[in-house]
């Protein structure tokens, strides 16, 4: 028998009701026991807005998130948490848009995880890809706090991390402030460093409705009818590649923690229950395309070093959100700027419109002045968008449509009297 197992069971749509016994039963069959445990499930609600259909292939559905807590709760579970740290604004803000809480309202002990609002501490990773690695991590993840650890990714392409599966879903268990430190070339052994301090006990990843192309936001849509399910997060993780058709030795988070001994990276060390209905469903998925001059408007001076995690992937990323319902050509004249040793002529800087022009990240910080320049390495992505909107010739973003003035205000002030009064 093979050390690694990983089931797969056929899920065709959101039906909470059925995930709950479907996930019940697996609970059964593999002997657990969570009476009196608390558990921590930490889902992905990476586009926080409240278009239960926009997000079909980015958010973790809250239909999974509720068969989970329910299924837990039956068989005893004393305390569940549905944790999540911020994306836009204080995580409360996700939880409120994704109404999480109604969701579950009536499961028995089910509470909400403000992972923001938790205390954090300092963890020195053992024998890190990152010399000298120290993160910031949830207390609650390495104290007595949580017995059982249950991830909920949602199987997508990424522009940034070229999935997302569960070792990329642990990036939201940190601040962002921690998550942009090596949001660059480095990303890769960020998250393998992060997966050192605790591996979740099970994986349970969304894969009813998955996600290709343009991750982590504007993905496309793939009915891949199942969950995938198992207790090492490579050898999940090389499955939900082999679904993809995606070769798991070129994703390098993957394979750095495979060379460290984590888990398997070939298919054939995996012991796969179901895994004829994983073959009917196995498919080429598109790839995010990083591709900067979509339009013959679109001018990109590029360096001879950028990072796809950082500066090129943000930039790619925010475009789509302008380009995804009116084209390219409706960006306009635009001008890039970014990575390191760019070579731009003076005559041709001269003739620049700045409005229309993009200085991104602190590598091309020697033309801030020819542009609209965003500081950092890479740039505050909520404070970028907002920073486009304004003064770029691009003007507001579409992903704008979706926000929430009362919610984000309500999530502020909740957040900072909670930081207060520790409610």
């Amino acid at each position: 028998m093979l050390d690694f197992q990983v089931a797969i069971i056929p899920q065709e749509n959101y039906d909470k009701s059925e995930i709950a016994l479907k996930i019940g039963t697996y609970f059964d069959q593999a002997g657990y026991n969570f009476k009196e445990k608390t558990v921590l499930i930490k889902p992905s609600f990476v586009f926080a807005i409240g278009d239960a259909e926009r997000t079909l292939s980015t958010n973790t559905n809250v239909a999974l998130i509720y068969g989970v807590a329910q299924a837990l709760s039956i068989r005893g579970a004393s305390k569940i948490l549905i944790a999540e740290d911020r994306t836009i604004g204080p995580a409360r803000y996700a939880f409120y848009m994704i109404n999480i809480k109604k969701t579950v309202n009536g499961i028995k002990n089910v509470k909400m995880c403000y992972l923001d609002e938790k205390k954090k501490v300092k963890v020195v990773v053992n024998n890190p890809f990152i010399p000298n690695h120290i993160i910031k991590y949830p207390k609650l993840l390495i104290d007595d706090t949580v017995d059982f650890f249950i991830s909920l990714p949602k199987l997508k392409a990424n522009i940034f991390a070229d999935i997302t599966l569960s070792i990329k879903n642990n990036l939201g268990l940190i601040s962002k402030k921690e998550r942009l430190k090596f949001h660059d070339d480095r990303l890769h052994m960020h998250l393998a460093d992060i997966a050192l301090i605790r591996q979740p006990d099970l994986i349970i990843a969304d894969a009813i409705v998955s996600g290709e192309g343009q991750g982590p936001y504007e993905t496309t849509n793939v009915y891949t009818n199942m969950l995938v399910v198992g207790t090492n997060c490579l050898a999940v993780d090389v499955v939900c590649c082999y679904l993809m058709d995606q070769n798991p030795s070129e994703i390098e988070h993957l394979k750095i923690l495979h060379e460290r001994g984590i888990g398997p990276l070939n298919i054939n060390d995996i012991d796969i229950k179901n895994k004829n209905y994983l073959d009917t469903k196995k498919k080429k998925f598109k790839m995010p395309d990083r591709n900067l001059e979509m339009s013959p408007s679109i001018k990109v001076y590029l360096g001879k070093k950028s990072c796809q995690a950082g500066c090129l992937g943000m930039i790619r990323a925010f475009l789509d959100g302008y380009s995804i319902k009116k084209g390219w050509d409706s960006l306009g004249e635009l001008n890039l700027i970014l990575g390191e040793n760019i070579e731009i002529p003076k005559n041709e800087l001269d003739k620049l419109n700045k409005k229309n022009t993009i200085v991104y990240g602190d590598c091309a910080k020697e033309y801030k002045k020819y542009g609209i320049y965003f500081k950092g390495c890479p740039p505050d992505y909520v404070k970028a968008l907002l920073k486009m909107s304004l003064k770029s010739s691009l003007g507001k973003s579409p992903w704008f449509e979706y926000f929430s003035p009362w919610n984000y205000v309500k999530a502020w002030i909740v957040h900072i009297l909670q930081k207060i009064f520790r409610f």
